[in-house]
């Protein structure tokens, strides 16, 4: 015997707004911050041949730095920004340190999010 029954999906609008909401905000920045981080990685290992653990160690240190340079003006944080490329030239290694400069960048956001709930 068949079963013939349409499984129907529906879609709740206000779940959804709901999930999005501000008071979301800092889980889903850290959850994205995750996400980029691990896929960050996996880019500098595969695409860059950088060893796992200097790939794993550059992104804990870019969170670390994030977080402790969280409360300072807007323009330091570009100073840090062109500092990562600078040693990034240096190092012969411009896109791995650019990743990682955009990891420093994510969690700034998160910070920032974090910190305004």
């Amino acid at each position: 015997m068949e079963n013939n029954k349409k499984v129907s999906v529906s879609f709740n609008k206000k779940a959804v707004k709901a999930f999005f909401s501000k008071d979301n905000m800092p889980m889903l920045f850290l959850v994205g911050l995750a996400v980029f981080t691990v896929v960050a990685v996996v880019v500098s290992i595969m695409a860059f041949h950088i060893g796992v653990v200097i790939a794993c160690i550059m992104a804990v240190l870019e969170a670390a730095l994030a977080a402790c340079l969280n409360r300072i003006p807007i323009w330091v944080h570009g100073l840090v920004f062109i500092s990562q490329i600078v040693c990034g030239i240096i190092a012969s290694q411009v896109p791995f340190m650019l990743i990682m400069a955009l990891i420093y960048i994510f969690a700034i956001a998160f910070l920032y999010v974090w910190s305004n709930k």
